[in-house]
């Protein structure tokens, strides 16, 4: 990559286009991703709350999504201007330092978010569900409305369960302990599972 007397970067580079074009599709997939699960992340997580959900799966990266998108943007077009060879060098820095501000912002956020809802599950009375919560890094920590919704054993039916709570509470159903515990049998008697 070197500058010529026109302003542009010059990329005749070949290693540099294919590491461009992998970046482009990288970027654009996350971008999709961001606004696929920007609701659930964000307005939705909060809605939950405040209804009183049977539970919420609570994650702190919604505002984090909100602020990459504009980064990746920033990326993509970077990207895409430096392949085919129409990437000026001031250009190139307003796109580097949006990229930097969006990311850095994205980052704090992160770190601020977590408080933000902690203390709002905290003040609608919701508790901590080991056994609801998945066992991948990136799971995130699930709450029940009622410490009694909370259940040994429903690890391998959790999704289905989840979908049986928001049938149960749209159909405006206050659910009884005994309930969840018979639900979480008959769906692991459905499944074939014993765990």
């Amino acid at each position: 990559m070197t500058n010529n007397k026109s302003g542009y970067i010059d990329s005749k580079s070949k290693e540099l286009k294919v590491a461009s074009y992998i970046n482009i599709l990288s970027c654009l997939s996350l971008m999709f991703f961001a606004l696929y699960y920007i609701e659930p992340f964000t307005t939705g997580l909060f809605n939950r709350i405040y209804n009183g959900s049977y539970y919420v799966e609570a994650t702190k990266f919604g505002l984090f999504l909100i602020l990459g998108i504009p980064a990746l943007l920033s990326l993509t077009i970077s990207s895409v201007l430096l392949v085919i060879n129409q990437l000026k060098k001031s250009l190139g820095r307003k796109l580097g330092l949006t990229f930097v501000i969006f990311a850095l912002l994205a980052l704090i956020s992160s770190f601020i978010m977590w408080p933000i809802i902690n203390h709002q599950l905290d003040k609608h009375n919701y508790s901590y569900c080991f056994h609801y919560t998945g066992s991948n890094m990136f799971s995130p920590p699930v709450y029940v409305k009622h410490p009694s919704y909370c259940h040994k054993g429903a690890r391998g039916v959790t999704k289905e369960l989840f979908v049986w709570f928001d049938e149960q509470e749209a159909a405006g159903v206050e659910l009884k302990p005994i309930e969840v515990q018979q639900k979480i049998q008959e769906l692991k008697q459905e499944k074939g599972t014993d765990w």
